[in-house]
């Protein structure tokens, strides 16, 4: 069985996209139980959680803990950013 590894990345908003700025933080909100079902499917025990971030409004910070290896997770973050045109970049 793999260790399981930590992972933190900041989601926001992509420019250009069309979910208007009055609601993006309640869509962000709403991403933590769809990248937990999403991140489930492949790692039972992978644990996500969304904060507030820095930058304030239309950002959050993703904690990430689950046994996948960065291909994996890459690919989930990927296939998710683009259907619901957030921008996810990993923080040091």
């Amino acid at each position: 069985m793999n260790p399981k590894t930590n992972f933190s990345f900041e989601l926001q908003y992509a420019p250009g996209a069309k979910t208007p700025y009055a609601e993006r933080d309640a869509a962000l909100d709403r991403t933590e139980p769809a990248l937990q079902a999403l991140f489930a499917a492949q790692d039972k025990g992978a644990a996500v959680s969304l904060d507030d971030s820095q930058k304030g409004s239309g950002s959050r910070i993703l904690e990430l803990s689950t046994t996948l290896d960065d291909a994996q997770i890459a690919g989930i973050l990927k296939e998710f950013s683009e259907q619901h045109s957030l921008s996810i970049s990993a923080l040091e």
